[in-house]
């Protein structure tokens, strides 16, 4: 292999690592963001489900509050509860992207490997 191959291979190899471990990072934050507000949710339908109907009920909307029907909350709120398969989804896209990032790093070891070998003789 030429030293100018062997470079952009090698260039080739390292931008795929740095995008892949890029991606996982950019899940990660998905899937905490997601479970936290999944965990918020499942808490306001808790403490909201214990009060009276006659209660009056506030939703936030930016930086006001809008009086709202308990049953109507509790359907926006079970829109939120459910980000469970949006977080199952991003489990099965961060194993994907980890597969790469292994395949990725193995063919790096073997090119430098093989260049090792290569200029030993």
């Amino acid at each position: 292999m030429s030293e100018d191959t062997a470079q952009q291979v090698y260039m080739r190899i390292t931008q795929k690592i740095q995008d892949c471990r890029k991606q996982l990072d950019q899940i990660d934050v998905q899937v905490s963001t997601n479970q936290r507000e999944s965990r918020l949710a499942a808490l306001t339908k808790r403490e909201i489900e214990g009060l009276d109907t006659s209660v009056p009920v506030y939703k936030s909307m930016g930086k006001m509050f809008i009086q709202e029907n308990k049953d109507d909350l509790l359907k926006d709120i079970k829109s939120s509860e459910d980000s469970r398969a949006l977080v199952e989804a991003l489990e099965k896209k961060k194993k994907f992207v980890e597969r790469d990032l292994e395949e990725a790093t193995g063919n790096l070891k073997d090119m430098i490997k093989s260049m090792q070998a290569t200029a030993a003789k």
